[in-house]
């Protein structure tokens, strides 16, 4: 299992974006709370499941993120 590397940065046109063949995640680095973890997961799902539709992908992003959320998983640096 390796390891994908998550990167923060000002992004323009997405929250996040997923770079399958380098097991590569950016963030766009105002997210915070809930919404960073649901586009976390998002990005996520494109690197583990590359051919599932972006429909597939939010629904399943959405839902994992709120069942983590309501199990008070948070981000602590």
């Amino acid at each position: 299992m390796s390891k994908t590397k998550v990167v923060y940065k000002k992004l323009k046109r997405a929250w996040g974006y997923a770079y399958v063949h380098l097991d590569k995640i950016e963030l766009h680095d105002t997210l915070k709370g809930k919404k960073h973890l649901e586009i976390l997961i998002h990005e996520k799902l494109h690197l583990m499941f590359p051919d599932l539709d972006e429909k597939a992908i939010v629904r399943d992003a959405k839902e994992l993120s709120s069942l983590l959320w309501n199990q008070d998983y948070r981000r602590i640096r």
